[in-house]
């Protein structure tokens, strides 16, 4: 709303300090006419959210009916209406739920193109992609998808034809990375952080295996073994390879395992198995089959070792335990972090009830030998290709958020699983009932669904979704309260105060904010500091960097209140209680406290 806002006052959206926001920087022009129409800058974005998540239904029934048939189609519009997560995507005046409906529309054309060879929907998968990518980054994950269609032919495909074939969308990829690459918020202004400034490192936390393993003969020489296994695999898979494209695949899967990172390996032969870009008989093949045996050797030598010459303590449950120990191996792609971890904590049922029905699917797509790629094998393909990418990419965090675009492809592919399964234990007629039946029963099970929460959406605890647990309000989208926080301020803060804000978006609703403050050892430090570090990149405001700054202010004024998220208050009073802190206000996630270097204040938390 505030990038909006500066894009009308500015022609563009620029930051008064320098630089420009291009996040969603379709959505801010779409929004920003409606904001001249209504004087409503708050309501405009979400108005452009609402519609096009309304938008993506006739999307869904198409993919639907592709899959399998109408009840398909139908049943996906019904969830996608009920869903509780699309609902709150749809209010949420930010890109993912209108990128979800471009991301939707684009598969409906790349089924076009792939199954229907009809070459027009090139051109539509590039207009899209270009779409994509002015809504939000994961536009280059649509950039890569063009380059797809041919893996999913079944006919061998030298490398010379498919690089021929892709050429046409180079220029695409080219574009789409540089836009999401390139930092436009540091444009055309002076540096943003200071001189002295060193970002603080994170460590990974994560053990190198293969420098362990050097490190032990004995468990070097019982390395033997599985490399023996695996040298045996390559030279079957060289005298045996079907097209380069697959036993490029296999080659890859094969080095990832040698590198001990499995879940790597396991998503590379995944892959393989659904793209199948070969005219082969059936799958696997013998040079897939030695690959296959090849990885599992190295699993189980990787396991083992990792369990074994780990030396840390060992507190946890057995089960996080165990998975504390085999992380190295899990490392890439992020899936445990980005997606398991997430899911599990917000919405378990939902989750475990997807991971079994896309399971399901999968393996009949890989049991299958269809002469031609089906609906089904495109939309497992390219569900698990982008879940991968977008696990690989680096996100400044673990939500549920980042997979948002491909949730209705896990449940078109769900419900095309329950309509096959019923359809083959029961006859037909009954299946058009337990079909809708199933799904419909089923999804009311699950966390997505919550009736209370549709019917009471406009009320406040639903808003600012107090009585949810904190991984449900991160994957609902945690909102706050802040226009009344700012109402507070108006009325406590007299002339004389000083007022330190650490929340981001309070300046929208208070124009009479001081300061803005972020600690310089805060992730978040390198995105708001503008101008050597000395303003805040969104309100303008000076920047204080340190508690010590913090200090500073608190001792040129009678009283300091200073605005902070809830679980950061604690440490923020313990660098600053000599100034006799106090709590004044607390709602949700957000806080005031109250400083003051006079002695008569009341006694200190």
């Amino acid at each position: 709303m505030r990038s909006v806002q500066n894009l009308l006052n500015y022609g563009w959206p620029r930051f008064e300090c320098g630089g420009a926001y291009t996040r969603g920087l379709l959505l801010q022009y779409l929004a920003a006419p409606l904001t001249l129409l209504t004087a409503n800058v708050e309501a405009a974005p979400r108005f452009v959210s609402a519609v096009s998540s309304v938008l993506a239904w006739p999307a869904a029934y198409i993919i639907g009916c592709r899959i399998h048939s109408r009840t398909v189609g139908l049943l996906a519009v019904a969830i996608l209406a009920l869903s509780v997560w699309e609902t709150e995507m749809a209010r949420f005046g930010r890109m993912y739920a209108p990128f979800q409906t471009v991301f939707l529309w684009y598969l409906v054309c790349f089924l076009k193109r792939t199954l229907d060879d009809d070459q027009r929907a090139d051109w539509f998968m590039v207009a899209l992609t270009v779409v994509g990518t002015l809504l939000w980054e994961g536009g280059v994950f649509l950039a890569l998808t063009n380059f797809l269609p041919l893996f999913l032919q079944r006919r061998s495909t030298s490398l010379s034809e498919a690089c021929a074939a892709m050429l046409k969308f180079v220029p695409t990829l080219a574009l789409s990375y540089w836009f999401v690459a390139t930092d436009f918020r540091t444009l055309g202004g002076l540096p943003s952080l200071p001189l002295d400034y060193a970002s603080v490192s994170t460590p990974t936390g994560s053990v190198s295996l293969w420098n362990t393993l050097l490190s032990k003969p004995w468990w070097l020489t019982l390395f033997i073994l599985p490399l023996g296994v695996s040298v045996w695999s390559g030279i079957i898979l060289w005298r045996r390879r079907e097209g380069g494209l697959t036993t490029l695949g296999l080659f890859a899967a094969l080095t990832a395992a040698l590198a001990n990172q499995l879940l790597a390996a396991v998503s590379i032969l995944l892959l393989s198995g659904l793209f199948r870009p070969s005219s082969q008989p059936r799958f696997p093949s013998p040079a897939t089959k030695a690959v296959l045996l090849a990885v599992g050797a190295l699993a189980v030598f990787w396991v083992i070792f990792a369990c074994t010459v780990w030396t840390g303590p060992l507190t946890a449950p057995a089960w996080k335990a165990l998975l504390s120990l085999l992380f190295p191996l899990l490392r890439e792609p992020d899936l445990v972090d980005q997606v398991l971890r997430p899911w599990a904590a917000a919405v378990p049922l939902l989750s475990l009830s997807l991971l079994v029905l896309l399971a399901i699917a999968v393996a009949r797509v890989l049991k299958s030998d269809a002469p031609q790629p089906t609906a089904e094998r495109a939309l497992l393909a390219i569900f698990t290709f982008l879940l991968l990418a977008a696990c690989a990419s680096d996100t400044p965090r673990h939500e549920t958020r980042y997979v948002f675009f491909l949730y209705p492809i896990a449940v078109i592919v769900a419900l095309s699983t329950i309509a096959t399964l019923t359809e083959r234990f029961a006859d037909r007629r009954s299946a058009a009932v337990l079909t809708p039946l199933l799904a419909i029963s089923g999804f009311a099970l699950t966390e997505d669904f919550q009736l209370r929460h549709l019917l009471r959406v406009d009320q406040p605890a639903t808003i600012f979704k107090y009585n949810l647990t904190p991984a449900q309000q991160e994957h609902l989208v945690t909102r706050d309260d802040t226009r009344s926080l700012a109402q507070w301020l108006s009325t406590h803060a007299r002339r004389g105060d000083s007022v330190v804000d650490a929340v981001q978006g309070l300046d929208f609703y208070d124009h009479t904010l001081n300061y803005f403050y972020v600690d310089r050892t805060d992730f978040n430090f390198e995105s708001y500091s503008c101008q050597y570090g000395t303003r805040d990149r969104w309100s303008n405001l000076p920047l204080l960097q340190s508690t010590q700054d913090v200090g500073s202010v608190i001792s040129r004024h009678s009283t300091t209140y200073v605005v902070t998220y809830s679980t950061r208050v604690a440490p923020l009073i313990t660098g600053l209680l000599q100034y006799r802190p106090q709590l004044e206000w607390s709602q949700g996630h957000l806080a005031v406290v109250a400083f003051s270097p006079r002695a008569n204040r009341a006694p200190p938390l």
